[in-house]
């Protein structure tokens, strides 16, 4: 999936799940894994760093609208809730 905003896609900000928990999020670097707590909320977990928790506000086949709401972050000892801007994705690919 690509971030979709404003009328334009950011192909620079992707998000990949794949059925056996694991997760690409690139430009981020490292080992990523989710967990999906249905119906709304998503954990993504970047292996040695930390985590982020979002607020699912619309999930389907082709698009993905969530809003962050917790952050943890290891090595910083943060742990914090969080506001954030509602982030938009669609699906470009069938895999």
């Amino acid at each position: 999936m690509v971030e979709y905003g404003s009328g334009y896609v950011n192909a620079l900000d992707t998000l990949c799940f794949y059925k056996n928990g694991k997760a690409d999020c690139p430009p981020e670097t490292g080992e990523f894994t989710y967990h999906l707590i249905k119906p709304d909320s998503l954990i993504i977990y970047n292996k040695g760093f930390g985590e982020q928790h979002y607020k699912i506000l619309k999930l389907s086949n082709d698009s993905l609208i969530r809003q962050i709401r917790r952050q943890r972050i290891h090595a910083a000892s943060i742990d914090e809730p969080v506001n954030g801007e509602i982030e938009k994705y669609i699906r470009v690919t069938e895999k």
